[in-house]
């Protein structure tokens, strides 16, 4: 996994136009000691290889290395991609000391993964077998090798820690070729993970995607953001499948299910923004993703006793996401120039789609080979959602500075520090505020009534596609693999939506392009209520992923935009409130009225619904205009 993130660093680096020679720029702290514990990395392993390392110095020998290799990497912190390769490090370190110097491959992931559940060619490495159990989580639990890769060429078992330290060496690499050696320096507005004054190449701001690749702070919210939606899509999947085995397929469950995902946001989401406002918005985020953490841990723990406790515990971890999404939301402004703020919402949703695409995937042949141990997928979603906190905690943002001076005026603001927000107000009067800015904002009020009515479509389609996808027959490929094919063709279409939205940043007409995706969307699922294949199924699925996120980054960014940053919190999370209380009340009544009248039925009439409102917005001139 790590020399994959090389080489997809180094390839990404000169498609764009990089050259290799810009590595030798590359300004490394501690230099010749990171070359040593590097050097020490791989001679420890061909010493193990070659057997010549005694049992008793084996782990000591091991723990100093990964000590000061992670030691070494959090020293250069301030470069793109390698705090999360210290965390990768540090994780796998710990999975291997906790083991007495090796690590542990756990067998029904060799499994999953198509490999021999029996060998191992690697003097480095242990088969775990067992249970889940106590002394699953004694042998290093979901930190050990236990993520099936089957994709030919690729194929092997990685941990959370592979992940991370693969995806952070990418994007450092990928950072250090595309730019151009420094010959002109200018400074750009963006922040970096340590207070020091930093240049970019002239060169390197040929392209706003390259701007944010080499922005320390982006990269590293933004390789959280993949860690953790990655085990987001692996738990959600397993979800599905308990409790759809539990209730005998009820569409009522998965839709009390799938509500209580996104009812928080309506009860809860107006309090959060308004507190996220108050509150440091790193300290919201990484507080979000520990609770978040321990929550989802709990989940298969009380499965056993009865499904009305998961849907609680389903509700409480949408509640506390409620305080994640606008805290992340109102930072990023703070984190990038204004210009790239668009591609920035663009790259923050292909975060999640590309863990749709991997995620979905993986975690549908997962669960389909988990069989008993099923909790497995939720605590490997605990795993992630820590590693995004470390990510996070590593990020400087700068304070919104509050004053009495008053609330910050104008329509647009970047969220800068320095915004002046009243000091002695009540919540209450502050998100009375909040509502009051969004009532006077014409296109983000109308832009949040089109969404709110159309989303009643998408909240169908979630609730109702894992039994409308398993309905439909294709060779005998099992209901698991088939929902999570489905969830990966829908990320394909967001992913390729997303990269498209953010080249297209400066020139895109934010208000017609929410039009069109709304009016696409219904006709989608008109199609998919009508379809008997599979097959035509999931191609139906990339274009609701193009429409999906052809209306959120554009929506996203008129929010951002037109919102003072002292009030971002608030009205985001108003907005928010809106949108996912009809998506909430869609996957509960979209259950129940299947169940009445059919899965079919429901989604051609959502499809009619989501299309009139999407050509509504014509009539719309704020909308238009936007």
């Amino acid at each position: 996994m790590p020399a994959l993130g090389v080489l997809v660093g180094l390839g990404l680096g000169l498609l764009v136009g990089g050259k290799l020679d810009s590595l030798i720029f590359v300004r490394l702290r501690w230099l010749p000691v990171l070359l040593l514990a590097a050097s020490a990395r791989f001679g420890l392993d061909a010493a193990l290889a070659a057997g010549s390392v005694p049992d008793g110095l084996r782990m000591w020998l091991v723990l100093t290395t990964y000590l000061l290799l992670t030691a070494m990497l959090i020293a250069n912190r301030s470069l793109p991609g390698l705090t999360a390769a210290a965390l990768g490090t540090a994780a796998n370190g710990i999975a291997i000391v906790a083991n007495g110097g090796w690590m542990p491959v756990w067998q029904p992931s060799l499994v999953a993964a198509g490999l021999d559940p029996n060998t191992l060619h690697s003097s480095f490495h242990r088969i775990l077998v067992g249970p889940v159990d106590a002394g699953f989580f004694a042998h290093g639990g979901p930190l050990v090798d236990i993520i099936p890769i089957p994709i030919p060429i690729l194929q092997s078992v990685a941990s959370v820690g592979d992940l991370l330290l693969g995806a952070g060496l990418a994007f450092f690499v990928f950072a250090a070729v595309a730019r151009a050696p420094v010959l002109v320096s200018v400074s750009i507005p963006t922040v970096r993970a340590t207070d020091e004054p930093t240049t970019e190449p002239k060169d390197a701001l040929r392209h706003s995607y390259i701007r944010l690749a080499t922005n320390s702070a982006f990269s590293a919210m933004w390789l959280g953001q993949v860690i953790s939606s990655l085990g987001d899509r692996v738990h959600q999947v397993a979800l599905v499948f308990l409790v759809a085995r539990v209730t005998d397929n009820s569409p009522l469950a998965l839709g009390l299910v799938f509500g209580a995902m996104t009812l928080p946001t309506l009860l809860v989401g107006p309090l959060a923004g308004a507190l996220v406002d108050r509150w440091d918005r790193k300290r919201v985020m990484v507080g979000s993703d520990l609770a978040r953490a321990g929550i989802v841990g709990l989940i298969p723990v009380v499965s056993g006793l009865n499904v009305g406790l998961v849907v609680g515990l389903v509700f409480v971890l949408a509640a506390v996401s409620s305080f994640f999404r606008p805290a992340r939301s109102a930072a990023l402004p703070q984190v990038v120039a204004e210009e790239d703020l668009l591609t920035a919402n663009s790259a923050m949703w292909v975060a999640d789609t590309v863990s749709d695409l991997v995620g979905y995937g993986l975690g549908g042949m997962f669960v389909a080979f988990l069989g008993s141990s099923l909790a497995l997928a939720f605590w490997i979603d605990g795993a992630s959602y820590l590693a995004s906190a470390a990510l996070v905690a590593a990020v400087v943002i700068p304070p919104i500075v509050r004053t009495a001076t008053g609330p910050a005026s104008g329509a647009a603001a970047s969220g800068a520090a320095g915004s002046d927000v009243p000091a002695q107000t009540s919540i209450r009067a502050e998100m009375a505020e909040g509502w009051q800015f969004l009532r006077a904002e014409a296109v983000l009020l109308a832009t949040t009534v089109q969404a709110a009515i159309a989303e009643y479509g998408l909240g169908a389609l979630t609730a109702l596609s894992p039994l409308l996808v398993a309905s439909l027959a294709l060779g005998g490929t099992d209901a698991p693999t088939a929902y999570g094919f489905f969830e990966m063709a829908m990320g394909a279409g967001l992913v390729g939506g997303g990269v498209v939205l953010g080249g297209l940043a400066t020139r895109l007409p934010k208000g017609p392009a929410i039009i069109a995706a709304f009016t696409a969307l219904g006709v989608l699922l008109l199609a998919l209520s009508a379809t008997g294949s599979l097959l035509v199924a999931l191609a139906l699925a990339v274009g609701v992923g193009i429409a999906n996120v052809s209306f959120v980054v554009p929506s996203q960014t008129l929010f951002q935009q037109r919102t003072p940053g002292a009030m971002l919190g608030r009205v985001v999370s108003i907005r928010l409130a809106l949108v996912n209380g009809v998506l909430a009340l869609a996957m509960v009544t979209s259950g129940a009225l299947a169940q009445v009248f059919g899965l079919r039925p429901v989604l051609a009439a959502c499809g009619l619904l989501t299309a009139g409102v999407g050509l509504a917005g014509l009539a719309v001139r704020a909308i238009r205009r936007a």
